[in-house]
């Protein structure tokens, strides 16, 4: 740690001896003004006017929290230092509370009205919501960023009753038929090669296309196969000629015989079809339909975060995660383990940098009991 502080030292001296320079420059009455300016919260830059100060008053270690109050914007000072939060909680109307930034995480005026905050808020997790324990804790004060869905088939609802649709509306808001992927197979051929247009389709008489057009398995009858040298009597000129002309009447085949009515059929509709090939390199593949659902984001991350939090809190007063911390009494009153609870979060949070301990105690002082639970 003292080598840390060394090497940003070293980087950060050139800023903090122009600042400190600047501040043994500038008259006592000038300062006085600006000590007694109330904070104020600046969304652009996300932080509080005075961090600077409370940073370096409150905070430890003292080396980097004397860097923090003497450079304009160290690189290891973490967002909650900022905005006077040592504990990161989010905006819920605070005594003290001036602003919160986009994601919702309180400013305070001072590093003191956050510890009364944090304070405040770990005796009703205490007793209200009766998490008493160092995990139950983490799980709501720094929640999980993401949620497991449970996966359900298209159409038939879950547990809770509502429907599941098969296709996201945010993937594809006009259906999976429409999508661009589903136009573009449809349009083209496996490697890309543009679909012929229909006019241009050859179909030979021995193809399976052929034989689907017909009844399958149904040969031409006999009848309108035409006979090329049939004899018959004729007894005049004039019957004869006519039987010649009919016996070359013959119906128009249709089907295998006729491969240009295929040409006539009736095709499916262009949404039909776009729907259907998005399908087949799935079908092809021998895999299941294709499920455009938003997938179960991977929690793994987070859960690993949330047990090394709650083991950090409960090891500091020699506890496992899942035993009761004894932070409160019946009328909720301190107990000695949420001072060292207290500090361990703190250094979670804040990362480098953390509430020094006379912070916590004036906190705990300022609790007030409140009346016992039933």
């Amino acid at each position: 740690m003292l080598l840390n502080a060394l090497v940003l030292l070293t980087g950060l001296m050139p800023a903090v001896g122009d600042r400190a320079a600047t501040l043994m420059a500038a008259p006592a009455a000038a300062s006085a003004p600006a000590e007694a300016a109330p904070p104020r919260f600046d969304p652009a830059t996300r932080s509080v006017s005075n961090w600077h100060v409370q940073a370096g008053e409150s905070l430890l270690p003292r080396a980097l929290a004397l860097t923090a109050r003497l450079a304009e914007d160290p690189p290891y000072v973490a967002r909650c230092v900022r905005l006077n939060n040592g504990w990161c909680i989010k905006s819920a109307r605070w005594p003290g509370e001036i602003g919160a930034d986009a994601e919702g995480h309180t400013a305070f005026a001072t590093l003191a009205d956050g510890a009364d905050a944090a304070a405040s808020l770990l005796r009703r997790y205490f007793r209200d919501y009766g998490r008493r324990n160092a995990l139950a804790i983490v799980r709501r004060w720094a929640p999980s960023e993401c949620r497991v869905a449970t996966p359900a088939r298209a159409g038939r609802g879950i547990a809770t009753g509502v429907t599941t649709p098969a296709v996201s509306a945010t993937l594809a808001p006009r259906g999976l038929g429409r999508t661009l992927r589903a136009r573009f197979l449809a349009a083209h051929r496996p490697g890309g090669v543009p679909r012929a247009r229909a006019k241009t389709l050859r179909v030979q008489p021995w193809s399976p296309l052929a034989r689907m057009a017909g009844r399958p398995g149904a040969r031409p009858a006999a009848s309108r196969v035409p006979h090329v040298a049939t004899l018959q009597p004729a007894p005049d000129i004039a019957a004869g000629i006519a039987a010649s002309a009919e016996s070359r009447r013959v119906t128009a085949p249709r089907g295998a015989a006729d491969p240009a009515a295929l040409l006539d059929r009736k095709l499916p509709s262009p949404d039909r079809m776009v729907a259907e090939s998005a399908q087949l390199p799935a079908i092809a593949a021998g895999l299941p339909l294709l499920d455009l659902r938003l997938p179960a984001p991977l929690c793994t991350g987070d859960e690993v975060r949330i047990q090394a939090y709650a083991a950090r809190i409960s090891g500091s007063v020699g506890l496992k995660p899942s035993d009761d911390l004894d932070l409160f009494g019946p009328d909720g009153t301190p107990r000695p383990n949420l001072a060292p609870v207290m500090l361990a979060m703190s250094a979670v949070e804040l990362g480098t940098l953390r509430a020094g301990p006379e912070l916590v105690a004036g906190a705990i002082a300022r609790l007030k009991p409140t009346t016992p639970t039933p």
